[in-house]
């Protein structure tokens, strides 16, 4: 009898060790499963409105499994109760400051959208006012006045909406910039969704479509052609960065893909535009000074026609008045060359490679050589009274020299 009680004990006992070892295991992979659901859903948050439900989610999880810490604490090892819900509170306060800048970008972007597009309708209007003028013989100083200002205006726009697209790129494609070559599925539609949202091809397109049109309605001076060089490479510089990466993003966009290389198509317009007018300038210098020199587009072309028009006068001295020629030297190497186009445009030239420094040297040399023939040539009796002068110097000293030897004996 005594024995089949002890049985009957030790099979109580080794239920109740197994129900309760069953419980644990329950416990801990409950724990396990629910913990996990919280970390997914703070990963896939998508609204700001979860955030509230997440943390109750968390603080009920650590009240419902607090009388379970020192089971919690073996099972979990090498972490424990405290540190699974340390990490759960650093992905919630990562995921909730992430989403706070996004929400942040995305109200930022809508508001440079919006400035853009504002912008984008103020220059399409002046371009259209300016060439509107340029049509009309402007002789009053008061319709001068107002398309200079109109000029300077939209100057200002331009370079305000430029700034505007570098922003908007920047909020759009600043992390994009330091992701993996290779992107996911899901980052790649990311930041397709993004440039589709935020019109991306199109706001660049147009800022460089303006400035280009900007060039070509428009007079500028050597500083002013500084400044639009350095907002070229600045702008290029930003779409370099992302160009070629937008580009593999958009493989399997065939419609969208074929914008980027139209972009770059345009940056390469828009630096031939500057090239363009800078020549252009050049030219309406020296043809403001009555020098016609045959037209020109690049370095080697500038050196070709102005040599050929310094070796057409150099021909000429002689044939044409003397004050006539003389005239036309001082006017294109005073007043032009020297004063303007050597001190200021030809640094501009050299710094920006759209002329080489012994192109220069070329022209200068030929300026050297007609600069000859308006030196006079000393008379030949110069040499004759010069030689007499020297003949009797000659005598003097040694006629003197012979009265000292004889004084010494």
């Amino acid at each position: 009898m005594k024995t089949i009680i002890l049985i009957s004990l030790l099979q109580l006992l080794l239920i109740n060790s197994f129900v309760a070892a069953q419980s644990d295991y329950l416990t801990v992979q409950n724990f396990k499963k629910e913990s996990h659901e919280i970390e997914l859903s703070i990963k896939n948050v998508s609204s700001i409105n979860e955030f509230d439900l997440i943390e109750e989610k968390i603080q009920s999880l650590k009240n419902n499994y607090a009388a379970s810490k020192p089971l919690l604490d073996k099972a979990l090892y090498p972490e424990n109760f405290q540190v699974t819900f340390d990490k759960i509170e650093s992905e919630f306060e990562s995921k909730k400051k992430d989403f706070s800048r996004i929400t942040t970008l995305t109200s930022q972007v809508e508001s440079l959208q919006t400035e853009v597009a504002k912008l984008n309708q103020k220059n399409e209007e002046l371009i259209k006012q300016i060439n509107e003028f340029r049509a009309r013989s402007l002789k009053d100083q008061s319709t001068i006045n107002e398309l200079k200002n109109l000029i300077s205006q939209l100057r200002g726009n331009i370079n305000q909406r430029d700034q505007l697209v570098r922003d908007l790129v920047d909020s759009l494609l600043a992390e994009f910039i330091k992701m993996p070559e290779k992107l996911s599925q899901k980052d790649a539609q990311s930041i397709i969704s993004k440039v589709n949202k935020g019109n991306l091809f199109y706001n660049v397109e147009r800022a460089i479509d303006d400035n280009i049109q900007f060039l070509k309605v428009t007079r500028m001076n050597v500083d002013d052609y500084g400044k639009v060089i350095k907002q070229y490479h600045d702008f290029h510089k930003v779409w370099e960065q992302i160009g070629p990466r937008l580009s593999n993003v958009y493989l399997t966009k065939k419609q969208k893909k074929s914008e980027i290389p139209q972009i770059d198509s345009l940056f390469e317009s828009w630096n031939s535009q500057i090239q363009v007018s800078i020549w252009t300038e050049i030219q309406n210098i020296f043809h403001e000074k009555n020098i016609n020199l045959a037209a020109f587009n690049d370095a080697n072309s500038f050196i070709k026609s102005a040599v050929n028009y310094i070796n057409d006068e150099i021909t000429n001295v002689g044939v044409k008045n003397k004050n006539e020629s003389e005239q036309i030297f001082h006017t294109f190497v005073d007043s032009v060359y020297f004063k303007t186009v050597q001190n200021k445009w030809i640094p501009l030239l050299i710094e920006n490679h759209m002329m080489a420094q012994n192109e220069r040297e070329i022209l200068d040399a030929k300026i050297g050589l007609w600069q000859k023939e308006f030196v006079s040539p000393i008379p030949y009796w110069v040499y004759i009274v010069g030689g007499i002068m020297i003949l009797f110097i000659a005598v003097y000293f040694y006629q003197k020299r012979q009265g000292t030897f004889r004084n010494s004996k």
